[in-house]
């Protein structure tokens, strides 16, 4: 079964996600789907928490807060469709947030220091 935006409402309207409204832990790409974002490559604002530029890599390490994402807008920034859980109930999986941490911390490291 593909992970796609029809797939997963009809799947949450079977086990009546609505009238139960739990907690979803999912991965990232669902969760994106989850939230409406638009599957795949994304030109800019991937991150469905806040307005993360994925161009602007000048930014990426140096840029330490970025704007929180107000609305959830079907056809405004990679917002595609309506959300089909509210963001507070869509906890994020704990591997995936030490993978990201572990990745950024190496990015960050002085090439040229002892680390290396």
């Amino acid at each position: 079964m593909k992970e796609t935006y029809e797939t997963l409402k009809h799947m949450l309207s079977s086990i009546e996600y609505s009238k139960h409204s739990w907690h979803i832990r999912a991965d990232l790409k669902v969760i994106a789907v989850l939230v409406g974002l638009q599957a795949g490559y994304t030109k800019f604002f991937f991150c469905f928490l806040c307005q993360w530029d994925s161009r602007d890599r000048k930014k990426h390490y140096i840029k330490k807060v970025w704007p929180k994402r107000q609305f959830l807008i079907p056809g405004v920034k990679n917002e595609k469709n309506e959300p089909l859980s509210a963001l507070e109930k869509i906890l994020l999986p704990p591997l995936h947030i030490k993978l990201e941490l572990m990745k950024n911390f190496v990015k960050a490291m002085d090439c040229g220091g002892s680390g290396f």
